[in-house]
């Protein structure tokens, strides 16, 4: 189906560019947490993450990246740890099936929903209790 105002970009091309960042932020969540757990405890680097994370939003995962990168050779480490974790879960732990079913599901339950409410609300009938 054709899908205007998209210029070069498809929606599913749109859609691709939000799950890579989305799949930056899922690295960054792995991360932070193996860095608080006692096999690979390392409160020095937890710390310099955290507070990398507060001075540069996630919106842009590349970005992200990129920055961390150049902010000294230890967030470098960092860096290149969240490329190799994104892309490890984007290929073998993200449920591409359970993805599409979950859209489908919500898609038609809020059409459901806000039919039946626009039909409650415009044909005077009061609701069930």
């Amino acid at each position: 189906m054709y899908v205007p105002g998209f210029g070069e970009a498809s929606p599913e091309a749109k859609g691709a560019k939000h799950l890579h960042n989305f799949f930056t932020y899922i690295a960054v969540r792995i991360i932070t947490a193996q860095l608080q757990v006692p096999i690979s405890y390392n409160p020095e680097a937890y710390k310099e993450l955290m507070e990398f994370l507060e001075r540069h939003p996630l919106n842009d995962g590349d970005k992200f990246c990129a920055d961390l990168m150049r902010e000294s050779s230890r967030h470098k480490g960092l860096a290149l740890r969240i490329l190799e974790v994104r892309s490890a879960y984007c290929k073998r732990d993200f449920e591409w099936d359970n993805l599409k079913r979950l859209a489908i599901k919500t898609v038609d339950e809020s059409n459901t929903r806000l039919m039946r409410d626009y039909v409650l609300e415009t044909s005077h009938v009061e609701k069930e209790k």
